[in-house]
């Protein structure tokens, strides 16, 4: 399958490496030209150390490249991104399904289906689950969640992704699924701050417990059904991102701790920090 992937981030490379080794023809758009060239005529994307860009993954700056010829295209821009991304990618596609992989809700609390739904003519579907993209990159087990309208269209995508590496259950739960994304991330600076001031483990267990409860509510009153919360898209991502080591959420703590604090600082601004997650 001739893949597009908006997006040359860790997540968008890894799921590049990914999909090409079930030879898919992959195109990666990345925003900044001189990562774009270094990617390209390297083979290695920055954001991974180690891992190698296989020949059949074609990297650009160029938008109009990195979608041209393609049936499927995978959105992994930054989600405050996405509106001004879709601006320039909607007028080049015809009807190929668009999955959402971008975390967090768009401006003025929109989901990011709904926006990405406005402007493109296929159909949309998200992806998302607990897949720290360094782990993914270099064949790790893990299990994602792609949710959308229930039909061929939807089989053929996963297949096209899932391999022994990575399964990948679906869902019809669009909703659900972006809620958990956009507000587990919070929870994650949380117990994060927990870590900084060394509560406990104790803690920690109660802020993702009660804290996935008022997601589900919030879920449930946009619309959401509450096993989605129960899932990998739910308790899965919030266990990997609220306790791994790969967490950029998770390791706001420290840093941000001490210049509340006003102990040692280590020379970061609160700001800084909190523009790395």
């Amino acid at each position: 399958m001739k893949i597009s992937i908006i997006g040359g981030g860790s997540w968008g490379s890894a799921l590049a490496v990914h999909l090409a080794k079930k030879n898919h023809h992959l195109k990666v758009w990345e925003f900044f030209k001189e990562q774009a060239d270094e990617m390209q005529e390297q083979r290695f994307c920055r954001l991974l150390p180690g891992v190698k860009l296989s020949e059949n993954i074609f990297v650009s700056s160029e938008i109009e490249k990195a979608v041209a010829d393609t049936e499927l295209v995978l959105l992994v821009v930054p989600s405050d991104k996405v509106e001004q991304t879709l601006d320039k990618i909607a007028p080049l596609l015809e009807n190929q399904p668009v999955v959402v992989c971008s975390k967090g809700l768009a401006s003025g609390l929109r989901l990011l289906s709904d926006v990405v739904e406005a402007k493109v003519k296929g159909n949309v579907y998200c992806l998302y689950g607990p897949t720290h993209a360094e782990e993914v990159c270099k064949g790790m087990f893990s299990g994602i969640v792609l949710a959308g309208k229930k039909g061929p269209e939807r089989k053929q995508i996963k297949k096209a992704l899932e391999s022994l590496e990575l399964r990948v259950d679906i869902s019809d739960d669009r909703i659900g699924l972006q809620v958990c994304a956009a507000l587990k991330n919070i929870l994650a600076v949380f117990v994060g701050v927990l870590d900084g001031m060394q509560l406990g483990d104790n803690a920690k267990a109660y802020i993702m417990t009660k804290g996935l409860a008022e997601i589900t509510l919030v879920g449930k009153k946009w619309g959401a059904k509450d096993k989605t919360f129960h899932g990998l898209a739910g308790m899965g991502d919030l266990i990997v991102t609220c306790s791994s080591k790969h967490s950029r959420n998770r390791h706001v703590k420290l840093p941000l701790i001490s210049g509340l604090h006003g102990i040692l600082f280590k020379g970061k601004d609160p700001k800084d920090v909190l523009k790395e997650i």
